[in-house]
């Protein structure tokens, strides 16, 4: 094998180890996972429905409510970031690249390593939300199993999210490169940005549309009908957003690591 050449299994497997030490991982998953849950489980105990009016509520809004899964995306965001400002902060990132020169093949893998983590984290954190909420809404809502084609829609879409969501944080952990600074702006990108855009004090409330729990709530049809709904957008629209965030975030990231120096 030549020097400097490293196949990419092999550094699949060195980002795996990377991320397997950092004490916020498993620790991370685990309270977003209970986050989750319970959210879904107060949710779902505190509607009430009179009898025959089941039919004027969408029982997704219950496991896949729009502050908690705002939350989730940002807690894989953070997570994200984590995962590339620690090397910068410890140095680690100069030992790799001088150990392997083609910096854009490490971050592929280090991307694809998180977004595995992150589908996994999502995938129980989804499921999760979905039965606790179906159980506690047991007699008064139906509809909230893999069963019925729009939950198990849903359910996908939710643990999609923080993968999307991951993808972010490396990108602006890879800009900031200060752990505290990139965790501040990755929370002001996607929670406090959409709150501000939304509020409409800046005039720009149709912005809201681009931002990925926007997208998220358009596909999943996890959108409450309240008069201050935020605009969302079209079905083509949002399914191009879930598909571009992540993908010009990695580009950025494999941009930004490869021209700026360590």
């Amino acid at each position: 094998m030549r020097a400097g050449h490293v196949r990419f299994g092999d550094l699949v497997a060195a980002e795996w180890i990377k991320i397997r030490s950092l004490r916020s991982t498993f620790g991370l998953m685990v309270f977003g996972v209970l986050f989750a849950a319970v959210a879904a489980w107060w949710q779902g105990h505190h509607v009430r429905v009179a009898p025959g009016a089941a039919a004027a509520f969408n029982p997704l809004i219950y496991p896949y409510d729009q502050l908690t899964w705002a939350f989730i995306t940002v807690l894989a965001a953070t997570f994200g970031a984590l995962t590339i400002t620690g090397e910068y902060a410890s140095g680690l990132i100069r030992t790799t690249f001088v150990a392997v020169p083609a910096r854009r093949r490490v971050i592929l893998a280090k991307s694809l390593v998180v977004a595995l983590c992150m589908a996994v984290f999502g995938l129980i954190a989804s499921l999760a939300s979905l039965y606790i909420a179906g159980y506690a809404l047991t007699g008064q809502l139906s509809g909230l199993s893999l069963g019925q084609g729009a939950a198990l829609r849903a359910a996908i879409l939710s643990a999609a999210l923080p993968v999307l969501g991951s993808q972010i944080g490396i990108a602006i952990g890879a800009l900031i490169r200060h752990p505290l600074s990139a965790i501040g702006a990755t929370w002001g990108v996607l929670l406090l940005l959409p709150t501000m855009l939304a509020s409409g004090t800046i005039g720009l409330g149709t912005a809201t549309e681009g931002m990925p729990l926007s997208a998220w709530m358009t596909l999943a049809r996890t959108a409450s009908t309240g008069a201050h709904q935020s605009p969302l957008p079209p079905s083509t629209a949002a399914w191009i957003l879930i598909l571009a965030w992540p993908l010009a975030s990695l580009i950025v990231t494999a941009t930004t690591v490869t021209r700026r120096d360590v």
